[in-house]
C-alpha cells in the first residue's frame, strides 16, 4: 500500500504535477538478492504505458506496473540545502 505524507501532497500540489516512482533495482549475486529503494519524482514516467496511473490523496501517481508487494510505504518531502525532493518511506531491502 502506498500513501503520501501532508507534505508530499502540498508539494505536489505546489507544483502542480503528478507523481512517478521508478523501478527498483534488483541486484543478485551467488547468495543474495537485494531490492533498492526506487526513486520518486515529480512528472509523468517517460514509458506511461509501463505504469498504473492512480489517485492517492487527490494526487496522481504513477505507479509501476511491476512494483513488487511491499509493506506499507509513504512517499515523503525531504529538505536539503533549501531544495525539497521527493522520498520513500518504510522500503525494506528484500
Amino acid at each position: 500500500m502506498i500513501s503520501l505524507s501532508e507534505d508530499a501532497v502540498a508539494y505536489a500540489n505546489e507544483k502542480r504535477s503528478p507523481i512517478h516512482i521508478g523501478l527498483p533495482y534488483k541486484v543478485s549475486g551467488c547468495c543474495f538478492d537485494l531490492t533498492e529503494s526506487p526513486a520518486v519524482a515529480l512528472g509523468e514516467p517517460t514509458s506511461p504505458s509501463d505504469y498504473l496511473r492512480q489517485t492517492i490523496s487527490g494526487v496522481t501517481v504513477f505507479v509501476p506496473k511491476e512494483f513488487p508487494e511491499h509493506d506499507p510505504i509513504v512517499i515523503k518531502t525531504r529538505s536539503l540545502l533549501g531544495f525539497r525532493q521527493l522520498v520513500i518511506d518504510g522500503w525494506k531491502l528484500v
